[in-house]
This record gives structure tokens, sequence and C-alpha cells, in this order.
């Protein structure tokens, strides 16, 4: 799992207090959401940890073809007919977004990493917790993972990091305060090695 097992655990913590929602598919992915994020991992490389941290809020992991939402005030709500997986249309292989240095920092404090296509120009705000979630350290290469490499994009459904055990879908950030700034630069290269010759 390229994913720090101590920031999932304090995402986890956070959609707790609303709704975190957990499921399995056939295939064996768990299915880890909030209103904003979203995660698969194959069973077989959940780390331990991660596993504890999950039966520490839920109680319990969704069996195969089921999906369930829990907080801590209502506990575990079974949900039907609704998604046990990251839905990955849309995102085309060839529609890459490169991770910039620049951050903003939102209304409420939240610092947000600006990504860019390089192709197009085009220019959005990601949630910086999710930038530092990704870590190729944590990765099993012995049992055959593969490292992440840059995300997938579409313009309207968000980004996807992903490879052979686990994916990370997570949503553009909007933000009227920084509204301006992001109509200024829009357009600019912002990539890193171009701000390193400036």
């Amino acid at each position: 799992m390229f994913l720090k097992p101590s920031v999932l655990n304090r995402l986890m913590k956070q959609a707790y207090k609303k709704g975190l929602t957990l499921a399995m598919n056939e295939e064996g992915w768990l299915y880890i959401a909030s209103d904003w994020w979203q995660v698969n991992i194959h069973k077989d490389f959940i780390p331990k940890r991660t596993l504890g941290d999950i039966i520490t809020l839920t109680g319990e992991l969704p069996k195969p073809g089921e999906r369930f939402v829990t907080t801590k005030t209502e506990g575990n709500q079974m949900e039907m007919e609704l998604p046990l997986e990251i839905e990955e249309s849309g995102f085309e292989e060839n529609n890459l977004l490169t991770v910039t240095d620049l951050m903003l920092i939102g209304t409420q404090g939240t610092i947000q990493r600006l990504v860019q296509d390089e192709d197009t120009g085009h220019i959005y705000a990601v949630n910086n917790v999710f930038i530092d979630i990704i870590d190729n350290s944590q990765i099993d290469v012995r049992e055959g993972e593969h490292p992440v490499r840059e995300p997938l994009y579409n313009p309207i459904r968000g980004v996807l990091w992903k490879n052979n055990v686990c994916k990370l879908r997570v949503h553009f950030r909007s933000d009227d305060k920084n509204a301006k700034i992001m109509q200024n630069i829009k357009g600019i290269d912002i990539t890193p090695g171009v701000l390193k010759e400036c």
C-alpha cells in the first residue's frame, strides 16, 4: 500500500465523525471512503496497523459483497446497491498531473497543493494531505507491488493515484478565497523544473 498508515488513520477518524463508508467487493478489494476521498486496497496488501485502525473504529470488516457506513453515535448501518469500489471511468491513462511546489491557504486554514496538467496548462488544487499521504517506501516490492506514479485526473471527477494493489481518489478543492489567484496563474507553467529556472 502506497499510503502512510498514520495519515490514513487520521483521515478515517475524521470521516468517522460524520460517516465512514466501508465495503468489500467479491475480488477482495476493501473500499474506504468519506464524502471527498476514496481508497481501495487489496486485502492481501492491507498493513496490520491499518486493519487494527479499522477494527478499532468500526469493530469489523465488511464481508465480500457488503457495504456499511459507520459513525460513533449510530454504529454500522448496512447500505444496499451502492458502489463497492472506486469508479475509475473517466480517468484516462494520458491525463496526468504534475504535483507542484506551490501551496495556497484556504479559508479555514486548509493547505491546498497546486497540481498542473503540463499538456494543457490547467491548474487544480488538491488538499495537501493527499500529497503527504503518498509514500512509495510503504509498498511491498517483494510481494509484487508497483510504485505509484503521477496521478491521473478528470476535470470533473478529481484525481486518482493507483498501482496494482491500491487506489486513492480525491476531489479537487475549490475556495472562493483563492479564486482570483487561480484565475491569475491560469496557463502559466508552474511545474517544479520551470520554477527553479526562474
